[in-house]
């Protein structure tokens, strides 16, 4: 099925208006009533899909708001329940095995859903009165509004400096670099020739930080100069009169700029006989500098620009000879930490003793978090100044590592938005985020973060994810959504000790801000948020730690209540260490059961495969598979891994809408013939596999099978030979 994907903003209402226009389709055969009821909740849902669509990100939700679009999700997922349960008992045609047919004496299945759905859609209709025109942002519509922009456009900022931060986090040996490379060996205009350099990296780096650094020691050897800010909501009229006016240029006497071209025109005239440096900061799009870049003439007098973006692109697009400094942080696989760039392997060694104060630990995990993200730390800071504030008026005297330990449960609990001193930090991600372009690329960010962190992350592993959640219904798709984030910089490529493979990663502070965005839209839950106050229903969990301590009895799990039955996406981590009733798992879709998904990305960074003894070897039973196999709906099944597993089950062929197996790691000799009764699978891994040295020969009359996986398999050969005219 392809159509409208599942999105933060709409959940499952888009593939569900799309099923219910399926079941209007030549392919079944309904009874009129049940036919008026699917065309009226259609209607009601097109609309409700339309309205979230174009509200997501663009206002701030009050809690009623907020109650609301989570009802019309969770009638969305009952409703896809329905459609699903509804087809299962249809029976087929006689005359035609292509159509079905409902049964005579069963009454509309969904009458009970048309109050639902018209009483969520009027109050929906009632509370965001969306005008006609914007309507049009559903992806219903043949123009589909992947670069939307959110309607309330934050003030325009000005730039976030630290002047000290060379003392803090080691930018020296930047610096230098920068301040050798544009005005030469002893200060001076050596070069005359026209350059450019740019400065990349992710917000937080410090890269306004360091063009300001050069800029304030360099400026007084030029004629003219100005320093600008952009931001991706800046105008840029006003960009361009702030260059006019920093370098010095005026408008002919009695004359008004009425137009860019005119202020354009101006500047090139005046600086085109000058000695110029240019700082353009924070540049979001290609198209931003092509009209700045109209208005800086490339003279040889020596001038020069220097830019500073997040996007790796902007910066790869400009052809001039520069210089590119790019200020992400790395990642140590050998001490599991990150460092600040090729020439700071600690950058808590530039704190000053007066800085942080009598007992403060340089390893807490806070600091941690705030790895190599100087914005990250300084807010740190910030936020330590307020609890030290707070706690002297109490009259308590408090310590650096509590307060460190103070905020480290605050940042976990509420996230960094929510923790007083880290505003300008998430006003900097908020920007990073804002300028996504579709909802799309948003969800998939979001999902990112239900991972532990520092999780390295694989291209293929994780978009085989996305298509399974339903974000894209096309690996090429997902492919360029996992490479455009990579591009703005939330995800950081990092490289393993032999330089042999790369992997991504999330900032551990992206990761939180992401974390807490997850949490307010409740479209995907992490048991470690989960409280016994937590009443919200739950469709989609991550399984990934135990509870944050809210005050409830050592040892009891929130999520012995939990009502299992409306889960249909489980994500399940190694750090989870409690029993999943699968047999309750009715309604699932997506089981991805990662206990140990980190170990195995270990070993292949050493390019061993070798089994040794490991404590999650056993995690998943014999046992286990075959209450799998009883959830009739499952659609992905990632990771039944493990040598727990000896045999695979004859009943893993009543899965009839599986499309994704995966068996990695086991002890199995062979796969039952009844693999061969999964008509919908499309990717079949059971790589990894010792000891497996047979493939039943019916995986060859499986129409959508794509992918067949047999690596380090030892029967490999033999395995293929097996199929014999397969089409494998």
């Amino acid at each position: 099925m392809e159509g409208p994907p599942v999105t933060a903003a709409t959940g499952v209402l888009g593939p569900v208006v799309v099923k219910l226009g399926a079941l209007l389709g030549s392919k079944y055969k309904l009874q009129r009533q049940t036919l008026k009821d699917i065309k009226f909740i259609k209607s009601k849902l097109k609309f409700v899909h339309s309205i979230l669509w174009a509200i997501w990100g663009k206002e701030t939700l009050d809690a009623q708001s907020k109650e609301l679009k989570k009802e019309a999700l969770d009638l969305a997922d009952d409703m896809q329940d329905a459609i699903d349960d509804f087809i299962l008992t249809m029976e087929p045609s006689h005359r035609n095995k292509h159509l079905k047919i409902q049964i005579k004496i069963q009454a509309s299945p969904f009458q009970d859903f048309r109050t639902r759905v018209d009483d969520v859609s009027a109050r929906c209709r009632s509370k965001w009165k969306i005008k006609p025109a914007e309507r049009v942002c559903s992806l219903y519509s043949t123009k589909r509004a992947e670069s939307s922009i959110p309607s309330k456009l934050p003030p325009h900022r000005a730039p976030f400096v630290c002047k000290n931060a060379s003392e803090i986090i080691g930018m020296g040996r930047w610096r230098e670099d920068l301040i050798t490379y544009l005005v030469g060996e002893g200060s001076t205009m050596a070069q005359p020739q026209f350059k450019m350099a740019s400065i990349v990296g992710i917000g937080g780096v410090g890269k306004t930080t360091l063009a300001n650094l050069v800029y304030e020691e360099i400026g007084n050897k030029f004629q003219s100069r100005a320093f600008v800010s952009v931001t991706p909501t800046a105008n840029k009229k006003e960009v361009l009169t702030s260059i006019l006016q920093q370098v010095g240029a005026k408008l002919p006497a009695g004359t008004k700029a009425r137009t860019e071209e005119d202020i354009i025109h101006t500047i090139s005239n005046f600086l085109e006989d000058k000695r110029y440096l240019v700082v353009i900061d924070d540049i979001w799009h290609h198209g931003e500098w092509e009209i700045i870049s109209k208005s800086i003439p490339q003279n040889n007098l020596g001038s020069r620009i220097v830019m500073t973006t997040r996007i790796d692109s902007v910066s790869d697009d400009i052809d001039y000879n520069k210089l590119c400094i790019r200020m992400n942080p790395g990642w140590s696989f050998e001490e599991e930490r990150w460092f600040y760039g090729p020439h700071v392997q600690d950058f808590t060694a530039w704190m000053k003793p007066d800085m942080v104060g009598e007992g403060f630990d340089r390893d807490h995990p806070i600091v941690r978090m705030c790895c190599c993200l100087p914005l990250a730390l300084l807010c740190m800071f910030s936020a330590m100044a307020i609890v030290r504030e707070q706690q002297e008026q109490l009259g308590v005297h408090v310590k650096a590592r509590d307060m460190q330990d103070m905020i480290e449960k605050q940042v976990k609990k509420s996230g960094i938005q929510n923790t007083p001193g880290f505003e300008p930090l998430v006003e900097s991600l908020q920007l990073g985020y804002d300028d996504l372009p579709h909802h799309m690329l948003k969800t998939c960010l979001l999902y990112c973060s239900i991972y532990p962190q520092n999780y390295r992350f694989d291209m293929n592993d994780l978009v085989m994810r996305w298509v399974a959640e339903g974000f894209t219904y096309k690996e090429d798709t997902g492919k360029c959504y996992f490479e455009e984030l990579c591009n703005r910089g939330f995800m950081l490529h990092v490289g393993d000790s032999l330089g042999m493979s790369y992997y991504q990663m999330n900032h551990p502070m992206m990761r939180n801000f992401l974390r807490w965005k997850l949490h307010e839209d409740k479209f995907f839950t992490c048991s470690s948020d989960i409280t016994f106050a937590y009443s919200c229903q739950i469709h989609r969990l991550c399984i990934d730690d135990y509870p944050i301590d809210d005050g409830a009895a050592e040892g009891v799990d929130p999520l012995l209540g939990l009502d299992w039955s409306q889960i249909r996406s489980l994500v399940v981590f190694e750090g989870a260490k409690r029993y999943i009733p699968f047999e309750k798992l009715k309604h699932v879709r997506v089981l991805d059961l990662q206990y140990h998904q980190q170990y195995l990305e270990f070993e292949k960074v050493r390019r061993d495969y070798h089994y040794v003894n490991f404590e999650f070897g056993k995690a998943l039973g014999n046992h286990h598979v075959k209450d799998i196999c009883g959830l009739l709906r499952l659609r992905h099944l990632f990771g039944l891994d493990g040598t727990g597993i000896n045999v695979i089950p004859p009943e893993i062929g009543r899965l009839h809408y599986l499309e994704t197996l995966q068996i990695r790691f086991t002890w199995i000799t062979e796969l039952p013939s009844e693999i061969g009764d999964l008509p919908q699978l499309k990717i079949l891994d059971v790589s990894h596999n010792k000891k497996l040295a047979k493939l039943p020969r019916e995986i060859g009359d499986l129409q959508h099978l794509e992918t067949l996986d047999l690596i380090t398999t030892d029967g490999s050969k033999s395995c293929l030979v097996r199929l014999g005219t397969s089409r494998i």
